[in-house]
């Protein structure tokens, strides 16, 4: 990456320059890198980290605060709104689906939410560099960036994420949130049938058990779990952390199963649409829907892949793990006798 600094010529402009986009964030350091990507290449990324950088890319350091100026009094055209989820569970489909409309466009998986993740479930241990102030104060200025350019914007966060819905819709009481998940056995079939399922599913496991105790005060330790039970706990992770925030929230929040979805996409897409208040032809919901973004992998659109694969890949997933599959749901069901809210997570969303 290029690291010339061009933040005198960025700064006066941030407001109306979209192709600046924010990074990543250094919350002990209290700065933010700006990088200059060209708009095309930010919805078309699958995730927006280290891979969407070249070395020929421009990027600074700015102090989080000079950029924060920068933005102060820029509102968007309307709210911007986001997508949470389980993982592997059609989030990507979605937000690429949106981003066939007419004035939406879509950013998938940016950083700085991550790194505001993780500092949130710190503190409840005292680890957290930011204040709930702060931490809301952080989101509404990258609200505001991310939402520059089109009329509508959709943020897909990484699955990690959920934790912060709450301080989303505080500080943008008109943003909406789609929640995607699969069924519990859908979800564990999905993961084990990863190549390189094991890798994957240790990738956020502390942070997922970190932020699962804190909210149930379940007692469990992360090397006794085998790899079906690290499924569950991503998927009770992101699941305990909308349950606790519907009562505040329920309004702003539409959950879609994944498997619904699919038995007609047109007319979930065309619900959801209403529901984030994005206008929209049926005409053109009809042509996403026909499009190549369900005959893709979304992550990687250039390996085809359809209901049917994934079908295919369930079923064979199903017959090989089915012990583990089914002691893993009665695991679960152990744990809502220990936690009400994993009950109401499972009652919900199982």
């Amino acid at each position: 990456m290029n690291t010339a600094n061009p933040a005198a010529e960025w700064l006066p402009t941030l407001s109306r320059r979209p192709e600046i986009f924010p990074h990543q964030l250094d919350v002990q350091a209290n700065n933010v890198l700006l990088v200059e990507l060209p708009v095309a290449e930010l919805g078309a990324a699958s995730f927006l980290d280290q891979r969407v950088l070249t070395p020929t890319t421009r990027g600074t350091w700015v102090a989080w605060t000079s950029v924060a100026h920068a933005m102060n009094g820029a509102e968007t055209q309307n709210p911007v709104h986001y997508i949470f989820h389980v993982g592997h569970c059609g989030s990507t489909l979605l937000s690429r689906l949106l981003q066939l409309l007419d004035g939406v466009q879509s950013l998938r998986e940016p950083l700085p939410l991550r790194t505001l993740a993780q500092d949130f479930a710190d503190a409840a241990d005292g680890r957290s560099f930011l204040t709930d102030a702060a931490r809301r104060e952080h989101l509404q200025v990258l609200s505001r960036l991310w939402g520059r350019g089109e009329p509508y914007t959709v943020v897909k966060a990484t699955s990690i994420c959920s934790g912060l819905l709450p301080h989303i819709h505080t500080v943008q009481p008109d943003c909406r949130s789609v929640f995607v998940y699969n069924r519990p056995e859908t979800h564990i079939a999905t993961l084990l049938a990863g190549e390189n399922a094991i890798i994957d599913l240790r990738g956020f496991a502390k942070l997922r058990l970190q932020r699962l105790q804190q909210i149930t005060s379940l007692k469990l330790q992360l090397h006794e779990l085998n790899p079906a039970q690290l499924a569950a706990l991503g998927w009770l992770s992101e699941t305990t952390s909308i349950v606790s925030s519907s009562d505040q929230h329920a309004a702003q929040i539409e959950s879609l199963e994944f498997d619904e979805f699919l038995k007609n996409p047109a007319d979930r897409l065309t619900q959801l649409l209403r529901f984030l208040d994005i206008p929209a032809a049926a005409e053109a919901v009809e042509t996403a829907v026909r499009s190549d973004v369900l005959q893709t992998y979304s992550k990687a659109p250039e390996h085809e892949y359809n209901a049917q694969t994934r079908a295919t890949i369930l079923a064979n997933s199903r017959q090989k793990f089915a012990r583990d599959i089914a002691d893993t749901l009665s695991w679960m069901d152990e744990l809502a006798s220990e936690s009400p809210l994993v009950a109401a997570s499972l009652d919900r969303f199982g």
